[in-house]
């Protein structure tokens, strides 16, 4: 954890850990929300629907990453839909008026808490910058990079092993493309010999970086 004012929550026991398994709710559509939510463990997905009914993958969230860090100034209720992706997610979870009496307390926190607001904001800008690129074949490269830093393996010399937490229906989703259009751009760079993609798992070469490395910002 990088965050002290959390910390010191953490430390004093004023906290509530919650376990969320595969496909389940953390914080359902509409729902008025008082606390910070700090991801211990796991993978989530933030989504809405569509007039239509279609789902739209928004935001993908990992280890250390916190949402809801606005409800500190209002009670926010979101039109999101905040969702477990892996087999246990750990959530930590603080209500709003302990963390303004800690602030209260020790003003200095409050520059951590600008920090942790900061955070999540940049998520959603990166996430922004990326669905306004106009290719399709740049914006899967923006997400490969995405996805290298939040679920990457080990390194070695010549490839890293990414255990995507989204099959090539929800990738597609996510970078507002159809499946059709996913699959010829990953062909081209498995023919290539850039990556290899096989469900839930990319291998990145060596050879994607050197060519891709101006999109990794």
């Amino acid at each position: 954890m990088c965050f002290e004012l959390l910390n010191i929550l953490v430390e004093n026991n004023q906290y509530k850990c919650n376990i969320y398994y595969q496909n389940e709710i953390i914080k359902s559509t509409g729902a008025c929300s008082k606390k910070i939510y700090l991801i211990k463990n796991g993978v989530m997905k933030i989504g809405c629907f569509t007039d239509p009914g279609e789902e739209v993958v928004l935001i993908i969230l990992t280890k250390n990453q916190v949402f809801g860090a606005s409800s500190i100034f209002i009670d926010f209720c979101s039109y999101c839909m905040y969702e477990s992706l892996s087999e246990e997610t750990k959530v930590y979870e603080f209500d709003k008026n302990i963390i303004q009496k800690t602030i209260k307390k020790s003003p200095n926190l409050y520059k951590d808490f600008l920090s942790i607001l900061g955070k999540e904001y940049q998520e959603y800008e990166n996430r922004i910058k990326t669905l306004q690129i106009q290719s399709a074949e740049l914006r899967l490269i923006k997400v490969l990079f995405e996805f290298k830093e939040k679920f990457g393996g080990p390194y070695n010399s010549e490839k890293i092993v990414i255990n995507s937490p989204l099959n090539q229906n929800e990738l597609s989703n996510y970078i507002r493309v159809s499946r059709v259009t996913t699959n010829k751009i990953i062909n081209k760079f498995n023919n290539n010999h850039l990556l290899e993609y096989s469900n839930k798992s990319i291998i990145i070469k060596k050879s994607f970086f050197e060519n891709y490395k101006q999109y990794n910002i």
